[in-house]
């Protein structure tokens, strides 16, 4: 028999969970290990007409978030390695490359720039140390949006 595995998500105080919820979902993916995680977890839970916005951060220096949109601006094999797994006719895709200097701060902004409805993501495995010096972005994703976040488990072996 199969295990059990459950997604967790945490509701913002003031939404109410609808099919508007689950319209537009931001996806950050950081490299193409994460960006097959990550494919592989939410692809059994998207309905039809769902619209993706795959997100990817970059190292930025200004003291605001920029956005790129397109798929030429994208990160090529985090791209390539999503799209593969995940493709499907009938959900939409956006393509987004956020620059700035902390990727939890980036998605944060995102959310509105975007007008995501929804955050889904599977944790990254980052040690203690890196933990330390740059915190915990899924963690602060979390706390700081201000729409619901859903967090799956990485799958991968």
């Amino acid at each position: 028999m199969g295990t059990t595995r459950t997604s967790y998500i945490r509701l913002a105080d003031s939404s109410v969970v609808n099919d508007e919820l689950f319209e537009r979902i931001l996806v950050p993916i950081a490299d193409p290990e994460d960006a097959e995680a990550t494919a592989r977890a939410v692809r059994p839970h998207l309905d039809a007409g769902t619209t993706l916005i795959v997100t990817h951060v970059t190292q930025g220096t200004d003291a605001e978030t920029t956005i790129e949109t397109g798929r030429d601006k994208f990160a090529g094999a985090t791209y390539e390695t999503f799209s593969d797994i995940l493709y499907r006719r009938d959900l939409e895709f956006e393509w987004v490359t956020l620059a700035a200097r902390e990727v939890a701060e980036a998605l944060v902004d995102a959310i509105e720039m975007t007008e995501a409805t929804l955050v889904a993501f599977t944790p990254r495995d980052i040690d203690a140390w890196k933990r330390t010096l740059a915190g915990d972005p899924g963690n602060r994703l979390i706390h700081e949006a201000d729409v619901p976040v859903m967090v799956f488990p990485n799958q991968n072996p």
